[in-house]
């Protein structure tokens, strides 16, 4: 038997907290009154050759020392808690799942090791930090490129799904680091102009950093349902460093057969929508699946935090659902070629969320709203 598809029980999501180039849980995400804020710049060096780019900053300090990281998350992680109406007397034992590609990569680069031999950097480090503060021996390091914390999601609510916990905590976070930024700019994957949309006129990524926590729980939240099925990963076999349309439509067919649901049954679709390479593959399948479904964008209010991005995003929506509307697009086209819920009351009902990354990792899930 395949417990996958066939849950004993619902995963819900009670909690949710974030810190992004938009700001924190403090200042709402949904609201009018909430003001977009453009991303920053941060020069690259690629061939001696600096090139002032724009990207999504939310830390106060870059690079992040290992220190710093850990405060940040445990913050987060308490926010969320909090939000579900959990004690924090309480968290003690409830496991956690990590998803980053940056881990302690920021650290290294602040404070470099005097000698390769005195290096200890591991993927386990904040891991180990979270075991000793909330004294829980269950605590889970997912690097799946982009989909690092949409795996964790996934791990997170198939072990509440099928029994094995009550509660979970999933992390998504990535800090600036200049490997990563210098790597995606050497690879000419970076747009150099900020202001441009996804599915658009975006020439390339904009990247960005976060830190998000997702509460989840057998049971639902006092105040609304928010549940999450459908759970479905796959790889795509036809282009491990790009999407294709195929594997793309595959993923997303299957998570609506597993959320027993058809296309015409959602309110909105939350696209990937790095404005890169995928984007076009993207539209090919929303043609064959959904040509008419709203979508949901996040990208262009936090720019792509790689690693983060599922914790992030599903934070976000999470928030602009108990709000009751999405905010505008930061910018207006009237050439945008998909209908959207920006601007809009956001309505009860399913929302099909997917996330794709570099090596074919995809991932998607259903977010069922009643508030």
């Amino acid at each position: 038997m395949n417990t996958a598809n066939t849950p004993s029980r619902a995963a819900y999501l009670c909690g949710s907290s974030y810190w992004c180039a938009q700001g924190q849980g403090s200042r709402p995400f949904g609201l009018p009154e909430t003001l977009f804020l453009p991303p920053a710049l941060r020069t690259a060096h690629g061939l001696g050759q600096p090139r002032e780019l724009p990207y999504f900053a939310a830390f106060p300090a870059a690079p992040a020392t290992l220190a710093q990281l850990c405060g940040w998350i445990e913050a987060q992680i308490r926010q969320a808690d909090a939000a579900a109406g959990w004690e924090a007397d309480n968290l003690a034992g409830i496991p956690v799942f990590i998803g980053s590609t940056s881990y302690v990569m920021s650290d290294r680069e602040a404070a470099p090791a005097a000698s390769p031999e005195e290096e200890h950097y591991t993927l386990c480090e904040i891991a180990g930090y979270l075991k000793t503060r909330f004294r829980s021996p269950n605590v889970f390091s997912f690097a799946t490129s982009c989909t690092a914390a949409a795996q964790a999601l996934l791990a997170a609510a198939r072990s509440i799904e099928n029994g094995l916990v009550e509660r979970a905590i999933v992390v998504g976070f990535e800090s600036f680091n200049r490997l990563t930024f210098e790597h995606f700019y050497a690879m000419n994957l970076l747009d150099t102009e900020p202001g441009r949309l996804p599915f658009l006129d975006a020439g390339g990524l904009v990247l960005g950093e976060a830190a998000a926590a997702l509460a989840l729980s057998a049971q639902p939240h006092r105040d609304y349902a928010c549940r999450l099925h459908g759970f479905t990963a796959q790889t795509d076999h036809i282009n491990l460093t790009a999407s294709s349309v195929e594997p793309l439509h595959n993923l997303l067919a299957e998570c609506l057969r597993r959320a027993g649901m058809a296309a015409p049954d959602l309110c909105g679709v939350k696209t990937h929508g790095s404005g890169g390479l995928s984007d076009e593959v993207e539209m090919q399948v929303r043609r064959q699946i959904w040509p008419h479904t709203p979508a949901l964008l996040f990208k262009p209010y936090t720019g792509h935090t790689l690693g983060a991005s599922a914790a992030l995003e599903t934070a976000l929506l999470h928030a602009a659902l108990q709000q009751g509307r999405l905010p505008t697009l930061p910018l207006s086209s009237p050439d945008f070629p998909l209908p959207t819920l920006h601007g809009q009351p956001l309505p009860n009902g399913s929302y099909l969320n997917y996330f794709l990354g570099f090596g074919g990792s995809h991932c998607a899930w259903v977010l069922d709203w009643q508030g």
